[in-house]
């Protein structure tokens, strides 16, 4: 495991939020530019977690990310175990791919996960939702 605590990496993925809202607009007139810039704002990140930077960057997060950010802190504060943790996810990876396939049912109904952006607007409060600041 990285030396670094499931709340600094939320920490550093919401860092790299606040990047490429601030750059938005250089997205749109010049790309490698704009990734240059996430990238220099965001290179612990980018160096220490790659594939979390890659998926953030390219939209790919989802409610799954902050599942398995839940189950490493369990880990850090001792209820749960590594192999425990391990079967959690492995039973809900099974029941949202393969289950389905091989004609079972799931132990759990599957949902699909929440997008990043969604996850996150679950805890905005009202005024956040009308823009009021």
């Amino acid at each position: 495991m990285s030396s670094l605590n499931s709340i600094q990496i939320q920490a550093l993925v919401r860092d790299m939020d606040g990047s490429m809202r601030r750059h938005k607009g250089m997205k749109r007139s010049n790309q490698i530019k704009y990734r240059e810039k996430v990238v220099e704002e965001n290179k612990h990140l980018y160096e220490v977690f790659p594939t979390i930077f890659e998926m953030h960057y390219e939209g790919k997060l989802d409610e799954t990310f902050f599942e398995m950010l839940k189950l490493r802190r369990k880990i850090e504060v001792g209820e749960l175990t590594e192999d425990d943790a391990s079967k959690i996810v492995g039973q809900k990876l099974f029941d949202r791919y393969v289950a389905p396939v091989v004609g079972q049912t799931p132990a759990e109904p599957v949902t699909k996960p929440l997008t990043y952006e969604e996850f996150y607007k679950q805890f905005e409060s009202p005024k956040d939702k009308d823009g009021a600041q």
